[in-house]
C-alpha cells in the first residue's frame, strides 16, 4: 500500500502553487526559416539529476552531477559523450547505466531573446522527450507533457525575456515500476530460456499507459536499455498574428504533359494552432449554432497566397516546368483554409529505387497582403501516384487487401526490408542514417518498413528516402500487445502530430497500426479507431489510394514466417500469400564486432552454445545474443554445421558459416517468393540493420557493415536475375536432379540473350552444361519468365557426402554476363535411410545438422586458384569516408569460391558491389567499396585484402 501511494504521489507531480497545464495536443507547428526559426538544439545545456521531482526551482541548486551536454541526446549518450561512462554497448557496461530511469533528469539552457514584433507569436517546440516532461521558461511552469513522439509545443511570446533560462524535467516511461533485470529471472528447466512469467514491475509488451514502443523500453533482445531524455530536437518559431500553418499537398493525376495535385493550406488571422481543439472528449453535438449562426469577421487588407513548386532536379528543368500561381483569399478572423487545385506542366515524376530518378519539387507558399510578403513556408514535394490492384492468387481470409503495387502507372514486385531503430539508445545523427539507407539504395531496396517495436521515425530517414527513391511503410508503435491503458488524448496528439509531420513525403507510401498485434481485439478498438479516423481527416492520400493503411501486420494477405526449413519450401509452403512482411534467419556478425564488444575470454565451445550452462559460462557473449535462449541456436548452428565444422568452431570459423549459411537461405527464398510474382507481389525480409552490436537476424551490424547476407540478398534484387527453380538442397546419388531456371525482370526492355547453367563437382569439375535462347517481352516493370527447361543432371551413384556445384548465368546477345547464380546442394548417404527421406522430401522439417560432414569449405579449400588484386582508385568523400575502386583477378583454372574483400588494420564498416561471390577462372571484376572510417585518424592504416575459400589472401597495405 505504501508502494503503491508512493507512485500515486510522484504521477501527480508538485505544482508550486499553481495549476499544471496538460501540453500535449495534435497540432504541430511547422517550421520556418530565416530569423524566424531560432534552432535552440546542439551545444549550450547541462544535465543533471534528482532522486525525486522538485517542488520550486530553487531546488535545481542541489542537482547531482551536472555536467555540460548537447541534444537530441538521451541520458544515456550524454554520459558516454561526456566521458564519465564507458561505451554503454561493451562488455556489460549497460549495468552501470542502469540508474538512469530511475532519476528525475534535468536539462538547462540560456537563450537570448529573439528578434520579433509586439503582434508576433513565439511557439517553444520540442520534437521529442521521452518520457514524462515538465517545461520552466524563466520562473513560469509552462506545464506537463507525457509522449515521446511530438510535443511539448507551448506559446511563449509573453515569457520571453532578454536573457532567458529553459529548463526541461524529464523522466522515463517507466518511472515508479522498474522491471526485474533480465539476470535476475530463472531459466526454465526444460528449455533453459528465461522464465519471463517471473518479470515484475513495467512490462514492454503490456505497456499499460505508457505509450512507447517496446524495443527501446527495456522489449526482448533490449532488457539492458530503457531509453530516457531529449531525443529530438528543440527549436523557436516566430511568426506573425496573420500567418500559414500546415500545408498539404496531394497528387490527382499525373499524365506525360501534367500533373494534378491539390493544395491544402491554413491560414491563421489574429489567431494561432493552440488556441484550437480538435474536438471536445465529453460527449456532446459538435456543431450546434444557435439562430444567428455562427460568426465570421472579415478581415480588412488585400490578402493573397503565392504558390511557387519548382523542380530540384538540374537534368529535369529543361522539361519539368516550375509553376507560379497566386491566389486571392477573403480571410475572416480566426483559422481559414485555401484548397486549390493545381496543374503542373511536364511534370519530373518521384520514382522508387531501380524505376528512374526520385525527382524533387521545392514548394515555397508566401502569404501576402497588398503584395508584401508576411509569412512563409517551404518544403519538398515529390510527385508520384501509388495504386493497389489484385494480386493474381486466390482471397482467403475475409479481410483481403489489393497488394500488387502500381506505382506511377507500372506494376512492380516491391524488394522490400524491415528496418529497426538505427540505434536502441536513440543516437540517431543524419549521418548514421544516410551510410544505412544508402547501403540499402545500392542493395536494390525499393521499400523500407519501419517496423511498429521501433520509432516514428525522424525526418533525417524521411529527407534521406525522399532522395535515394526509397519508399517507407511506416508502423505506429503498438507492438504485440493490447493497449486499453492508452490515455486517448494522449495517444491521439502522437497520432495527429506525426500525420501532419509525414504526410508531404513522397517516400510514405503505406501506414500500418503496428506490429503483430490484434487491431479487432477489445483491448485495441480504442486505439485503432483514433488511428484511422484521423488518417481519414488529415491524409486524403489514404482515401485516393496514393497511400494506403494497413491495420497490423501481419494480415489482410500479409504474412509473417521463420520456419527452420530447407528454403526451397516458400514457394510451395507459401504459394498463395499475397505479401510476405516478414521472414529471416540468424547469424553471427563479423568476429570484429565481438573482439570489440566482449571478453575474449569467453571465445571458448562456441559450438555449445546450446548447452543450458552456456550462458553462465559466456555472460558477455550472450549479453550480445538478442532473446538468446537455448532453443534458438540450433537454427543458427544447424546451417553453419553444412559450411564448416560446429563441434568446436573459432569466433572466425562460426561468424562465418553463419552468415554463409544465412545467406543461403535468404537467396533461395527470395527468388522463390520473387519467383511466385504476380501471386505474391512484395517482400520485406528481416531485419536490415540492428540496433546496439547483438547476433540476431541482420543483414549489418550496429556499426554499419555489411555481412554475407546482405550480398546474397543484392544479387537476388537486382534488375535482372536468373536463378534455379531447385526443388530442394540434399540429395541422395543415384537421382535426376532438374535443371529449371526462370528470370526476374524489373527493367522495361525485353529479355534478349542465353540462359545456361553449369554442374560442377566439389573440386570444380564440369559434370553437365546446357544453353538456351531467352526471347521474352517485358511486362510493366515485373517481368518473371516461364521456367526454361536446361534438362537434368543424374547424380552418380559413387557420389556420396559430397557438394554439388550448380551455376546459372544470363548473357545478353552480344555475350556480355548481366546475371549469375550459384547454388551447392548436398548428396548426403542421410538420404539412403528411407524415413528420413520421405519425411524431407514431402513435407517441411527442420533443417539437418551434419555433425560429421560433409564441411563445405574444408572440401572447397582442396581445390586452389589464385586471386590478384588492384587498386584502381580511391576518393575522399567526406571526414570519415571513401571511395575506393579495386580489380580483382581470377589468374588460375578453377573458380574462386566465396570471393571476398575485406578491410583490416582500423575500426571501419563497409559495404561493396560484389562479396562473398563466385568468380570465374580468368574472370576480372570492377569492385567499387564505400567505406565509412569509424575512427577518420586511422584510416591510413588500413589493409584492403581479397580472398576466396579456395585462394590465399592478398593485400594491399599502406
Amino acid at each position: 500500500m505504501k508502494k503503491l501511494l508512493f507512485i500515486l504521489l510522484i504521477t501527480c507531480h508538485f505544482s508550486f502553487g499553481q495549476t499544471e497545464k496538460n501540453l500535449w495536443q495534435p497540432y504541430r507547428i511547422s517550421e520556418r526559416s530565416g530569423s524566424a526559426h531560432v534552432d535552440l538544439s546542439g551545444t549550450g545545456w547541462t544535465l543533471g539529476h534528482t532522486d525525486q521531482p522538485i517542488s520550486g526551482l530553487s531546488e535545481l541548486k542541489t542537482l547531482k552531477d551536472e555536467f555540460e551536454t548537447s541534444i537530441p541526446n538521451s541520458v544515456h549518450w550524454s554520459y558516454y559523450k561526456a566521458g564519465k561512462l564507458p561505451h554503454p554497448y561493451y562488455h556489460k557496461n549497460s549495468e552501470q547505466y542502469l540508474f538512469m530511469d530511475e532519476k528525475v533528469w534535468y536539462y538547462r539552457k540560456s537563450f537570448k531573446k529573439p528578434a520579433h514584433t509586439q503582434t508576433d507569436v513565439a511557439f517553444l517546440c520540442f520534437d521529442g522527450v521521452d518520457y514524462f516532461a515538465r517545461v520552466w521558461l524563466n520562473d513560469s511552469l509552462l506545464g506537463v507533457h507525457e509522449g515521446m513522439f511530438g510535443g511539448p509545443t507551448v506559446e511563449v511570446s509573453r515569457f520571453l525575456k532578454d536573457e532567458n533560462e529553459l529548463v526541461v524535467e524529464v523522466r522515463a516511461g517507466n518511472w515508479g515500476q522498474k522491471a526485474t533485470r533480465l539476470e535476475d529471472l530463472p531459466r526454465e528447466g526444460g528449455t533453459g530460456e528465461r522464465d519471463y512469467s517471473k518479470r515484475t514491475g513495467f512490462n514492454p509488451r503490456a505497456s499499460g499507459k505508457i505509450i512507447k514502443p517496446w524495443v527501446i523500453s527495456g522489449g526482448s533482445g533490449g532488457e539492458a536499455f530503457f531509453s530516457v531524455g531529449m531525443w529530438q530536437g528543440v527549436r523557436l518559431e516566430i511568426m506573425p498574428a496573420f500567418h500559414l500553418e500546415r500545408p498539404y499537398l496531394t497528387t490527382k493525376s499525373l499524365s506525360a504533359t501534367e500533373g494534378k495535385v491539390h493544395l491544402s493550406l491554413e491560414v491563421f488571422a489574429n489567431a494561432h494552432s493552440l488556441q484550437k481543439t480538435l474536438h471536445p472528449w465529453q460527449n456532446t453535438q459538435l456543431n450546434h449554432p444557435n439562430e444567428k449562426g455562427s460568426r465570421y469577421d472579415p478581415v480588412e487588407g488585400k490578402w493573397s497566397v503565392q504558390v511557387e513548386i519548382t523542380p530540384k532536379n538540374p537534368a529535369t528543368k529543361g522539361s519539368a516546368k516550375p509553376l507560379i500561381q497566386e491566389f486571392q483569399l477573403k480571410l475572416y478572423e480566426g483559422r481559414n483554409w485555401l484548397e486549390q487545385d493545381l496543374t503542373l506542366p511536364n511534370p519530373a515524376l518521384w520514382n522508387p529505387n531501380g524505376l528512374g530518378d526520385a525527382n524533387l519539387y521545392e514548394v515555397k507558399l508566401t502569404l501576402k497582403n497588398d503584395q508584401k510578403a508576411v509569412d512563409q513556408l517551404s518544403f519538398d514535394y515529390g510527385l508520384r501516384t501509388i495504386e493497389r490492384v489484385a494480386t493474381a492468387g486466390p482471397r482467403t481470409f475475409d479481410r483481403w487487401e489489393n497488394w500488387q503495387f502500381v506505382v506511377n502507372g507500372q506494376k512492380i514486385f516491391v524488394k522490400g526490408m524491415n528496418f529497426t531503430p538505427q540505434d536502441i539508445l536513440l543516437d540517431l545523427p543524419y549521418e548514421r542514417y544516410r551510410w544505412t539507407l544508402e547501403a540499402a539504395k545500392k542493395m536494390g531496396v525499393q521499400l523500407i518498413r519501419i517496423w511498429g517495436g521501433g520509432l516514428l521515425e525522424s525526418d533525417h530517414l524521411y529527407d534521406i528516402c525522399n532522395e535515394l527513391g526509397i519508399m517507407v511503410w511506416q508502423d505506429f508503435p503498438i507492438g504485440n500487445q493490447d493497449t486499453p491503458g492508452y490515455p486517448q488524448d494522449v495517444w491521439e496528439a502522437q497520432v495527429v502530430q506525426n500525420i501532419f509531420r509525414l504526410r508531404n513525403h513522397p517516400s510514405l507510401a503505406v501506414w500500418c497500426g503496428g506490429n503483430e498485434f490484434n487491431p479487432y481485439s477489445y483491448g485495441n478498438a480504442a486505439s485503432i479507431g483514433i488511428l484511422e479516423r484521423n488518417l481519414d481527416i488529415f491524409d486524403k492520400s489514404v482515401a485516393t489510394a496514393a497511400r494506403f493503411f494497413v491495420r497490423t501486420t501481419p494480415d489482410d494477405g500479409s504474412m509473417h514466417a521463420y520456419p527452420d526449413m530447407d528454403p526451397n519450401w516458400y514457394n510451395r509452403s507459401y504459394k498463395y500469400e499475397a505479401w510476405v512482411s516478414e521472414t529471416g534467419m540468424h547469424s553471427i556478425p563479423e568476429p570484429a564486432v565481438f573482439r570489440e564488444t566482449v571478453n575474449a575470454k569467453e571465445f571458448f565451445d562456441l559450438g555449445k552454445m546450446w548447452e543450458k550452462d552456456f550462458a553462465d559460462k559466456h555472460p558477455e557473449f550472450t549479453h550480445h545474443f538478442t532473446e538468446y535462449g537455448p532453443s534458438r541456436v540450433p537454427r543458427m548452428l544447424s546451417r553453419a554445421s553444412h559450411i564448416s565444422d560446429m563441434k568446436d568452431p573459432s569466433l572466425e570459423t562460426i561468424s562465418e558459416a553463419t552468415q554463409v549459411g544465412a545467406g543461403e537461405f535468404y537467396q533461395i527464398f527470395s527468388e522463390k517468393m520473387q519467383g511466385n510474382y504476380p501471386v505474391t507481389a512484395g517482400l520485406m525480409p528481416w531485419v536490415f540493420k540492428r540496433h546496439w552490436p547483438v547476433i540476431a537476424i541482420q543483414l549489418m551490424d550496429w556499426f554499419g557493415n555489411a555481412a554475407a547476407p546482405y550480398y546474397f540478398l543484392k544479387r537476388t534484387y537486382e534488375p535482372t536475375h536468373v536463378a534455379a527453380d531447385l526443388p530442394r538442397l540434399l540429395w541422395k546419388s543415384g537421382e535426376n536432379l532438374p535443371l529449371n531456371a526462370r528470370i526476374t525482370h524489373s527493367l522495361p526492355s525485353d529479355l534478349r540473350g542465353t540462359v545456361s547453367v553449369s554442374v560442377l563437382d566439389d573440386s570444380f569439375k564440369n559434370l553437365y552444361g546446357k544453353t538456351l535462347t531467352v526471347s521474352q517481352k517485358a511486362s510493366s516493370r515485373a517481368t518473371v519468365t516461364p521456367l526454361f527447361d536446361l534438362g537434368s543432371f543424374s547424380i552418380p551413384t559413387s557420389y556420396n557426402d559430397r557438394y554439388l556445384f550448380v551455376l546459372l548465368e544470363f548473357k545478353d546477345q552480344g555475350g556480355k554476363l548481366l546475371s549469375r547464380s550459384f547454388y551447392f546442394p548436398r548428396v548426403l548417404s542421410k538420404m539412403q535411410e528411407s524415413d528420413f527421406y520421405n519425411q524431407y522430401v514431402n513435407q517441411p522439417m527442420n533443417w539437418i545438422t551434419l555433425e560429421n560432414g560433409p564441411f563445405l569449405k574444408p572440401t572447397v579449400e582442396k581445390t586452389s586458384t589464385q586471386l590478384t588484386m588492384v587498386k584502381v582508385s580511391e576518393q575522399k568523400t567526406s571526414r570519415d569516408r571513401s571511395a575506393v575502386k579495386i580489380r580483382v583477378t581470377n589468374t588460375g583454372k578453377v573458380p574462386a569460391f566465396m570471393m571476398k574483400v575485406y578491410i583490416t588494420g582500423t575500426k571501419r564498416a563497409f559495404t561493396a558491389s560484389d562479396n562473398f561471390d563466385w568468380l570465374a577462372a580468368g574472370e576480372s571484376r570492377l569492385i567499387d567499396l564505400d567505406v565509412l572510417w569509424r575512427e577518420p585518424a586511422e584510416s591510413s592504416k588500413a589493409v584492403l585484402e581479397v580472398s576466396a575459400w579456395n585462394a590465399p589472401k592478398q593485400e594491399i597495405k599502406p
